[in-house]
């Protein structure tokens, strides 16, 4: 069995301690999930980004902004959105609910050597970005940013393209 097969197994194992399985509403989302490289190398502004730079620039003080990774997935309230984050990190998003106001309530576990480094509950808006700032990469950092764009029929089918969200909420580094 390889590295990576391994790496995926444990994973998998530690997602399924670390979270508890989630009963299926039958509710569906489409989650976006952007990994951005932030550097001081330069002064370049990924286009893919879009909207989302006056609230990277006013969060993050680097000056280039890179997309390094992108996933967009229709999960099923009670599903999971599994990520691999460059440098062997995993990300796991599961939908809980759905609120009356129409945000969705989400569990975001990032996991290093498969232990989660960050383990926390989220409610988005429709169409809401939330970013977490994190670990070094290369000669910056990631910037993980969590969409939730919209309530959708079909399970695991790649979201439609859609512009990044124009409302993050954030969590910046300490």
């Amino acid at each position: 069995m390889s590295l990576r097969a391994v790496t995926g197994c444990a994973v998998l194992a530690a997602v399924a301690c670390a979270v508890p399985e989630l009963s299926e509403a039958g509710e569906m989302v489409a989650l976006r999930v952007n990994c951005v490289l932030a550097s001081n190398s330069g002064q370049e502004f990924d286009q893919r980004l879009g909207e989302l730079k006056p609230r990277l620039n006013r969060l993050f003080r680097y000056t280039s902004y890179n997309l390094v990774k992108e996933k967009r997935e229709k999960v099923t309230v009670g599903g999971k959105l599994m990520f691999e984050v460059p440098g062997g990190r995993y990300l796991i998003v599961l939908p809980k609910q759905f609120s009356n106001d129409g945000s969705v309530q989400m569990k975001v576990v990032l996991l290093e050597n498969g232990r989660p480094i960050v383990n926390t509950d989220i409610s988005l808006k429709k169409s809401a970005t939330f970013m977490v700032g994190g670990p070094q990469h290369n000669d910056g950092a990631l910037i993980l940013a969590i969409a939730a764009d919209d309530v959708v029929d079909e399970p695991n089918v790649p979201a439609a393209a859609a512009p990044p969200a124009a409302q993050p909420a954030a969590v910046a580094p300490k």
